[in-house]
């Protein structure tokens, strides 16, 4: 293995891969490192849920361009890894549902205004008068282990190496001066240095003292019997994601934020709670009648890294170190958005595609990223 680096990214989720990918194919010499392996963290964990859909316009044209990625990731890589359900989000502001509408229309979004007459017939769903809806028919999800292994393989074919190990940053006074490698105790260097550690990073860079803390997600396994889109159901707080064709995967939108410090001591496999479990089925019966009927099946756990607008954080807080952290939820699905703006801050020392909005100085300087609100759950 050579020890010298245009590139190394520390983080071998969908968000380092995915940047790992974008940056081999600009030519440049790349090392990943994690040391469990590639999408052995969070994104192990994640629902893979992929759309246009946000109501703030800047992450929206982010969120397209990262779904048409995964739509078209067939053509590219051979391989299959994009389900497609739709998404149907349920609200009662009609105004502002119809600016997000028409705001998902002009950034290319595939989305239809619906009426509660439509959603009752299109869904066999229960409306209130004044409740609308907005349909995305393109939206779907992605299997996350099989996205994120085939696009580290084919990083690796265009050069990237991969070392599974233990990575701690180096520094002299404000530079970074290279990374150990744990186990075997090597340095490796490189022109610049890529952090996407998620919810290790504030062990991995404690001296930045970044806004993050670790959140615990829960997810829900229920067999409901019959198949559904995607939904977001806002007025009674909980998502739906299709599982093969009667089960489903579910949650709260705005779900309780209970802090997990220390990720090593976390255990994704445990079972949500049962009254959590309880409250999101009741709060889907409420919407669903026939999901009255729906059977607990389990279920998971995932820590999200959340800043205080529940946005993500990409800058270079450091001369040549770039994080692309604090992701509360939305790393997966913003990936390729991600990798591409990581790119372009090490090519051209600027973010030139999409506006570059997720500066770590925004929260001192009181700039949070508005217009998240239904936003906050983006699995």
């Amino acid at each position: 293995m050579s020890r010298v680096f245009d590139v190394i990214v520390v983080g071998a989720g969908s968000t380092g891969t995915t940047t790992a990918y974008y940056l081999a194919k600009e030519g440049l010499r790349v090392l990943v490192i994690d040391r469990h392996g590639v999408a052995q963290g969070m994104t192990a964990y994640s629902l893979g849920l992929v759309r246009s859909y946000y109501a703030n316009e800047d992450v929206a044209s982010m969120s397209h361009y990262s779904h048409e990625f995964f739509m078209n990731f067939e053509k590219e890589f051979s391989v299959n890894v994009f389900t497609k359900t739709g998404l149907l989000v349920l609200g009662n502001d009609e105004a502002d549902m119809r600016k997000t509408f028409e705001m998902l229309r002009n950034v290319g979004a595939k989305v239809r205004l619906l009426g509660n007459d439509e959603i009752r017939e299109m869904f066999d769903i229960d409306t209130a008068q004044d409740e609308v809806g907005i349909y995305e028919e393109d939206a779907g999800y992605v299997d996350t282990g099989l996205y994120t292994n085939t696009v580290m393989n084919r990083a690796r074919e265009l050069g990237v190496e991969l070392v599974i190990d233990e990575a701690r940053v180096q520094f002299n006074d404000d530079k970074v001066i290279g990374v150990r490698l744990v186990n075997s105790d090597d340095i490796v260097r490189a022109d610049h240095y890529v952090i996407a550690t998620n919810v290790w990073t504030p062990k991995l860079l404690p001296q930045l003292n970044l806004p993050i803390k670790n959140i615990i997600e829960r997810v829900v396994r229920v067999d409901m019997g019959r198949s559904l889109p995607n939904v977001f159901d806002y007025v009674n707080n909980f998502y739906i994601r299709p599982e093969g064709s009667t089960n489903g995967l579910m949650g709260l939108l705005y779900p309780p934020e209970d802090v997990w410090p220390d990720p090593d001591n976390f255990n994704p496999l445990a079972e949500p709670e049962f009254d959590y479990a309880v409250g999101v089925m009741e709060n889907a019966a409420r919407r669903l009648p026939w999901f009255v009927n729906a059977k607990y099946l389990g279920g998971w756990r995932g820590l999200y890294d959340v800043t205080p607008d529940w946005m993500p954080i990409i800058d270079e807080p450091i001369k040549d170190l770039v994080i692309v952290i604090g992701l509360s939820g939305h790393g997966f699905k913003l990936a390729p958005a991600f990798a591409i703006m990581v790119t372009e801050l090490i090519k051209y020392g600027k973010i030139k595609t999409f506006k570059d909005i997720f500066r770590l100085n925004r929260f001192r300087e009181g700039r949070t990223i508005q217009g998240i609100v239904q936003e906050k759950a983006a699995f």
